[in-house]
């Protein structure tokens, strides 16, 4: 995980994303978290096996799915999926573990609108996603809220969001769209299950499902 932390203003805490409707937007307009393409890519990348006498090269050491999860993630559209089909890849998150990330995007209040100030940082994940370490992997956008307001409406605007942030992603980098896959989760997944209106629920959660 990366650990950046931004001082000063009302979201301080690590790599929190997803102002939602019922939640005031930050009063002054932010800066940019300064995330590090490289930093990223250490966070989203496979493990490597250590090399072995038998072994020319390391060899990843991801996840070990089944070839039906592996049939599944191949055939995952990139946006608007079902809710039964949401549930399966929560599940294959939870139980493989791949690597993953939760990056701050900031957002007009109440909107899909990326402020200017997270433009930045959505340019170093853009740059980590074409590293040749990532190329080849499909990359999935999680929006995630907090337990304010209508659950409907959080799952609304949480998929808009992680939308905004893959329209922006293949509009600006050479990534080939059938990588990024937009997922609203709403607050279905709360990041922090004592606090369900905890500022850390309300994220974009950047998971690395592996080629």
């Amino acid at each position: 995980m990366i650990t950046s932390r931004q001082t000063g203003h009302c979201l301080s805490l690590p790599l929190i994303a997803f102002l939602t409707a019922g939640f005031l937007a930050c009063p002054s307009p932010g800066h940019a978290q300064d995330l590090n393409a490289n930093d990223i890519v250490r966070s989203l990348s496979v493990a490597k096996k250590p090399r072995t006498r038998s072994l020319g090269k390391q060899a990843d050491a991801g996840p070990s799915y089944s070839d039906e999860e592996k049939s599944l993630i191949k055939s995952i559209p990139t946006r608007g999926l079902k809710v039964s089909l949401k549930k399966q890849i929560g599940q294959i998150i939870d139980t493989h573990k791949p690597p993953r990330l939760d990056i701050e995007i900031q957002f007009d209040f109440n909107s899909d609108t990326v402020r200017t100030a997270s433009i930045p940082d959505l340019n170093a994940l853009g740059t980590a996603l074409i590293d040749p370490s990532l190329s080849g992997s499909r990359i999935i956008l999680n929006g995630h809220t907090d337990a304010k307001g209508a659950n409907d409406y959080n799952l609304d605007l949480s998929e808009r969001r992680a939308a905004a942030v893959r329209e922006y992603l293949i509009s600006h980098f050479p990534i080939d769209d059938n990588r990024l896959i937009a997922i609203g989760f709403g607050e279905e997944r709360l990041k922090n299950t004592y606090d369900p209106e905890a500022a850390d629920n309300r994220r974009v959660e950047i998971v690395n499902m592996g080629s």
